[in-house]
């Protein structure tokens, strides 16, 4: 398995069967209330977004990820990825081009909570939902990867920007942490 990042992207869509293999990888249950990535203590703290632009199958909006049920839950129709896309610190133009992104985003404060025992007082928490959300776009990168399709994780986006977006993306009380692009890689067009 090759695991690179891609940052130019076919126009060919996505099958909504592909993005449901990433998103399951990511934050899919396994056995019992157990999910495909590792979490301290079983919190799982993350929520997965899904914005949609060229899913076939699936209608251009942005989803909700529940891991517990396994499936997507609309929350704003139409394509946003631009607008998501826009909020990074640089000009990422080849993001734009993905046919979905994948938000991962993560309740700091509730792990702050969970964790405020343990040394460092009050930081803890919040090392724990870094770490998970670099297993949950690891499992992303190599589940893309197993299928031939291209990711690539960001994290340089202004947070103020994607948190202030009119219709909401990322959660209520929750703290974006990672953006990934997929999608077919261009010179694997054919």
């Amino acid at each position: 398995m090759q695991r690179r990042s891609t940052r130019s992207f076919a126009a060919r869509p996505l099958s909504i069967a592909q993005v449901a293999l990433m998103v399951w990888a990511a934050q899919g249950q396994t056995t019992g209330e157990r999910r495909s990535c590792p979490s301290a203590h079983a919190l799982y703290p993350l929520t997965l977004t899904v914005v949609a632009g060229n899913v076939d199958g699936l209608a251009a909006g942005a989803y909700r990820y529940d891991a517990e049920r396994d499936v997507l839950t609309l929350i704003a129709d139409g394509d946003h990825r631009d607008r998501v896309a826009g909020t990074t610190l640089a000009d990422h133009a080849w993001l734009r081009r993905a046919a979905a992104l994948l938000l991962l985003s993560g309740d700091l404060e509730a792990a702050a909570q969970h964790f405020a025992d343990q040394p460092p007082v009050g930081r803890r928490g919040a090392r724990y939902v870094w770490l998970e959300a670099g297993h949950a776009g690891q499992n992303i990168y190599l589940q893309a990867a197993e299928a031939g399709l291209g990711a690539v994780l960001v994290a340089g986006f202004d947070d103020d920007r994607l948190l202030g977006l009119t219709p909401a993306i990322v959660p209520s009380g929750q703290h974006p942490l990672a953006l990934l692009g997929v999608g077919h890689p261009a010179d694997l067009q054919s």
